[in-house]
């Protein structure tokens, strides 16, 4: 019995032997048990607790998981682990009811991922898609939901539009998906108590590094970012940033606000270098601002609100101290939109001001609401502070002009409009997708039918829109001519239209930019005599409105 019992526990040490994996981390032999995996881009072992991929490590925590209270730990050796495949060909979307399309969802307590190297730029954790590019949505490698979770040693980086440079292995470099900069985000959180240690977080658009988090922590991290990009509940202990435009943050936690201890921070910005593009509590202590543009200005926020707490401490900017005031003066009175009546009906000699889903914006999930208005007398934001004229409450805003005899042959039209809009660099929309302002005469306004010119976002540009000259025909829309890149659709832009005969030309002026012109023509092939005027808008509200100054008919 004693024998039996003494080759059974041989046998059983021997199965628990084959049952881990041994490596090393900073110097100590460790081996894989239940709780301790190791990834190393070679093959799955379940048995050993040893995965070729970061996703398979992390839904084996997530299905061992349960109430168990001890954490997790997931060593990963150094490679490049694509979280999403970059070769598939297919757009990803968002599951169904979300808005965001996600490489991983993950539900996970207690765990720590740990890269099995000093430098954080040797375990790469990447996608390479964003918003048009690759996906429908701001798309996001992960959505981590739970409480305590860690990551050490670790890249997290979103190559859409910034190239992969991996120097262990130049094999497996890659080149961006494409230049021009969209929303490409990083990690969005539920939950609360987050740490990050020795990481680098790349992007550019919404880089969103640990985004949502009621606690998150980053000490001795790397951010490379543009606008909307960092952790409004952050606290960056030692930190470095390199911020390619002006307002990282939109906003930062009203009651706890993001904080910055002993960071260094690289401004690539010209002018002015905002933190939050919307107001919110910041604090900086210790922090060394450097900048590629030596008349940099750094300020909180355009409209900095008193109630938000933002103080600096002990900075300096190129080397010299450096303060920047906390607010106190109370802000201005900010009135609401003075908003414009639903006026659905078609009116002769009258303007009918509504809410429209274009049939070419049927691949989008939106919908024409004219329960409430679709336009507003008000002030613009970012690009168009201090602009007052009509602007769009909502997506779709529509407006037309009907003629007073709508049995008038119109034979010359034209018209002249003044444009600001809010984005400031010239995209002109919140994102690509099926984001258009269309401008119209040569107008039936009961069925649809004229002549226009068209500026739309699209994936190619990130600080222009492309503009075209359109014929709708009961509702359908089609391009009559070549589309051109437009540099100019920003503050101040003149836009002119003339149709006469067969030929329908169109006038892109800007006086803010210098020697800013550029024309469209095209030749009409169904003319007609319509004398009406249509305005249509498709894109976000709020910053990627355009504030309509002028409107000029004849």
């Amino acid at each position: 019995m004693r024998k039996c019992l003494t080759i059974f526990l041989l046998l059983l040490q021997g199965l628990c032997a084959v049952a881990q994996t041994t490596f090393s981390y900073k110097g100590t032999r460790m081996k894989t048990n239940s709780k301790r995996l190791l990834v190393n881009d070679k093959k799955t072992n379940d048995s050993r607790f040893t995965f070729r991929t970061v996703k398979e490590a992390l839904r084996f925590v997530e299905r061992n998981n349960g109430k168990d209270t001890r954490w997790t730990e997931i060593y990963i050796t150094p490679s490049v682990y694509w979280i999403d495949n970059p070769d598939e060909e297919t757009v990803r979307q968002p599951a169904k009811g979300e808005n965001t399309p996600f490489a991983m969802s993950v539900k996970m307590n207690r765990v720590r991922l740990i890269g099995l190297s000093d430098k954080a730029n040797d375990v790469v954790l990447a996608c390479n898609r964003g918003q048009t590019q690759g996906a429908i949505g701001n798309f996001t490698m992960f959505h981590f939901i739970g409480n305590d979770i860690q990551a050490e040693n670790i890249t997290f980086g979103n190559y859409c539009n910034v190239d992969l440079i991996y120097n262990k292995d130049p094999r497996k470099n890659r080149s961006k998906r494409k230049s021009a900069i969209v929303q490409a985000q990083l990690v969005i959180c539920s939950g609360d108590r987050y740490l990050l240690r020795n990481c680098r977080f790349i992007s550019r658009l919404n880089l969103c590094p640990f985004v949502g988090g009621e606690h998150t922590e980053f000490e001795k991290c790397y951010f490379e970012c543009t606008d909307d990009a960092l952790c409004g509940t952050g606290v960056y202990r030692q930190c470095q940033f390199t911020l390619y435009s002006s307002k990282p943050f939109y906003t930062t936690d009203k009651r706890k606000g993001a904080v910055f201890i002993d960071c260094d921070i690289h401004s690539k910005t010209q002018g002015t270098q905002y933190l939050t593009k919307v107001s919110g509590p910041v604090t900086m202590e210790n922090c060394r601002w450097t900048s590629d543009d030596p008349a940099l200005r750094i300020e909180w926020n355009k409209r900095p609100d008193p109630k938000h707490q933002c103080v600096m401490r002990g900075c300096t900017l190129n080397g010299k101290p450096l303060e920047v005031p906390t607010p106190t003066e109370p802000l201005p009175v900010e009135l609401p939109p003075f908003a414009l009546q639903v006026q659905q009906k078609i009116v002769p000699g009258g303007w009918t001001l509504d809410c429209y889903k274009p049939v070419d914006t049927a691949d989008y999930d939106w919908i024409a609401d004219n329960s409430r208005s679709s336009w507003g007398y008000d002030e613009g934001v970012d690009g168009a502070e201090g602009s007052w004229g009509l602007v769009q409450l909502q997506k779709g805003a529509r407006m037309m002009f009907t003629p007073l005899d709508e049995n008038e042959k119109v034979t010359r039209q034209t018209c002249r409009l003044t444009l600001d809009p809010c984005k400031g660099p010239g995209q002109g929309f919140g994102s690509a997708t099926g984001q258009y302002l269309d401008i119209c005469i040569k107008f039936n306004t009961r069925t649809l039918t004229g002549y226009g010119i068209r500026f739309i976002r699209t994936p190619d540009y990130d600080h222009a829109v492309e503009t075209y000259l359109v014929e709708y025909t009961d509702g359908r829309i089609s391009r009559i001519c070549e589309p051109q890149r437009c540099d100019i659709f920003k503050r101040g832009c003149v836009v002119s239209l003339t149709a006469e005969g067969e030929k329908l030309s169109a006038t892109i002026e800007n006086a803010n930019v210098k020697g800013a012109c550029q024309r469209l023509t095209a030749t009409m092939s169904h003319p007609n005599g319509y004398g009406g005027f249509h305005l249509q808008h498709t894109g976000s509200t709020g910053a990627s409105a355009t504030v309509v100054r002028e409107v000029y008919l004849k």
